[in-house]
């Protein structure tokens, strides 16, 4: 009986680490507007993981778009807005932003997604902080 569950437990970590594990992720992201008085702190979800993937060989014998690899993305989502608050009058003072529903290992589309491999921008506050307390689903 315990070969058994040992060949059970075997196969399911050998499962899991070939299985790609791309998932939606809290993230905690600042909302920065020159004009505006505050820096908007907002909690959101965004996908995250890993994705099975391989170095082909041959890649001169292959056309460009066989050679993109499969990334965590989105596959379904929503928009929040939010309103950042201490905004002048002449200032749009509203912030929209996709909280993933559901994410799936697939190619990178630049509609919806930043693609490249590091962020240029940082992810911090240079005003005083709030945090959102509330959101209009668009």
């Amino acid at each position: 009986m315990s070969a058994i569950v040992l060949m059970s437990v075997l196969f399911a970590l050998a499962c899991g680490q070939a299985a790609s594990f791309c998932i939606p992720t809290e993230y905690t992201m600042y909302v920065d507007r020159r004009e505006c008085a505050y820096c908007l702190t907002i909690n959101t979800t965004i996908c995250a993981g890993y994705c099975m993937t391989r170095d082909i060989n041959g890649k001169l014998f292959l056309p460009k778009y066989a050679l993109s690899q499969d990334v965590c993305t989105y596959r379904d989502f929503i928009y929040r807005t939010v309103e950042i608050p201490g905004c002048p009058h002449h200032v749009a003072p509203y912030f929209s932003y996709p909280v993933a529903v559901s994410c799936k290992c697939g190619k990178c589309n630049t509609d919806y997604s930043d693609c490249i491999h590091e962020s240029i921008k940082t992810n911090y506050c240079t005003k005083p902080q709030k945090s959102y307390l509330g959101a209009f689903p668009v």
